[in-house]
């Protein structure tokens, strides 16, 4: 048979160059629903990812430790485990300890020790360190990534958690139990590593307080990034490009003050050909935060969903390389690489739109409780 009419390979048997799915769905009223939501709508996606990582985040889900962090950690060995706990008996207190609970799944090998702990700080040592709650917690975690060999703190927020593994995601979402969980809002995803490994710290979401981020794409400009924001007491540790979006998020929001827009503004900031096109006003907002940031641009094809405290935010990058489509039904709000990923949860979405590039979709709580920093908006990017 000649070439011309050799069968083309279907999708699945070459390589998916814009791979990796991302999904979110949040109940704007706070209702709490179970993981198992996000999991059928990451399945529908399967062939986006290879099986090297898969990761959820849900928020709301401890309510009734909602006062206090919720650290999920990955142990490489109990002598890792021994000194990572010293070091959190030295500066919190810790209120519950345990093992996360899982189930054995034969797709999901090679486990670390996966455990979780409530914590707040010890008086006396935030007293001394003369930090607030968040910038001490943050230092403890980049200090154990960093310091402490074989131990990954791979979630550190108050009432939410990062669940992920090396896997397809629904079978991650299987592995931890995830039905048996209920939240207010859910991210997930599926991962296709092209140039980094594939191993457990190293799967979506990444977080750091509050903050998760799941991603779809490359980061061109990521040494650029990562040198900025290690100048500022964050380390990269975790050997994937993504985490360096979920320090700068930090940095720009909870550190500097930034709304989420601005920040969006700050990653996935206007050409200047599109800034000069702006009233006087916006002018020189652009143009000070282009200036002052220069180095947080991110380049290359992205799409990403942030999870915070009270909402989630979807962004593009500018060119829209990524797909990234968006959905309302009542109180609901859909994020998906994929229209399928939404519709095998939602059939009959209210509204069903596709964001610009560059445009973020920021949507929060109906009640302030639970609100990160900064102010939000209750849904933009329509």
């Amino acid at each position: 048979m000649d070439g011309y009419h050799q069968r083309m390979p279907w999708e699945g048997e070459v390589r998916i160059p814009s791979g990796c799915a991302i999904s979110g769905i949040i109940s704007r009223s706070g209702k709490r629903f179970s993981g198992r939501e996000a999991i059928t709508s990451i399945s529908v996606m399967h062939d986006r990812s290879n099986g090297l990582g898969g990761g959820f985040a849900g928020y709301g889900i401890y309510p009734e430790y909602k006062d206090y962090t919720a650290l999920h950690i990955f142990y490489y060995g109990s002598e890792a485990k021994r000194s990572c706990e010293d070091f959190l008996e030295e500066h919190f207190d810790l209120i519950n300890l345990s093992k996360i609970p899982t189930k054995k799944h034969p797709s999901i090998t090679d486990e670390p020790l996966i455990w979780r702990y409530f914590v707040t700080p010890l008086p006396t040592k935030l007293a001394s360190s003369q930090l607030d709650e968040d910038e001490y917690t943050a230092r403890c975690v980049i200090h154990i990534n960093k310091e402490i060999t074989g131990s990954y703190v791979f979630s550190s927020g108050k009432n939410m958690g990062v669940f992920k593994a090396v896997g397809f995601p629904e079978d991650v979402g299987e592995f931890y139990q995830l039905d048996e969980y209920e939240g207010y809002s859910w991210t997930v995803h599926g991962r296709y590593p092209t140039n980094t490994p594939g191993w457990w710290g190293g799967a979506h979401p990444f977080s750091l307080l509050g903050y998760s981020v799941v991603h779809n794409g490359e980061i061109s400009s990521y040494d650029a990034n990562r040198r900025f924001i290690e100048m500022y007491g964050y380390a990269c540790t975790l050997m994937t490009d993504t985490e360096v979006i979920t320090y700068m998020i930090d940095y720009l929001n909870r550190r500097k003050g930034l709304t989420l827009e601005e920040v969006a503004h700050v990653i996935a900031a206007p050409f200047w050909s599109t800034i000069e096109g702006k009233d006087e006003k916006e002018k020189a907002q652009y143009t000070f935060l282009r200036n002052t940031f220069a180095s947080m641009l991110i380049t290359g094809p992205f799409s990403i969903i942030l999870g915070f405290n009270g909402g989630l935010m979807a962004l593009n990058d500018r060119l829209k390389l990524r797909s990234l489509v968006a959905a309302e039904k009542g109180d609901r709000v859909y994020l998906a690489s994929e229209e399928a990923a939404i519709r095998i949860v939602e059939p009959e979405p209210d509204r069903l739109w596709y964001p610009s590039g560059g445009k973020p979709v920021i949507i929060t709580l109906d009640s302030e409780e639970g609100g990160q920093h900064g102010h939000q908006l209750p849904v933009s990017g329509l």
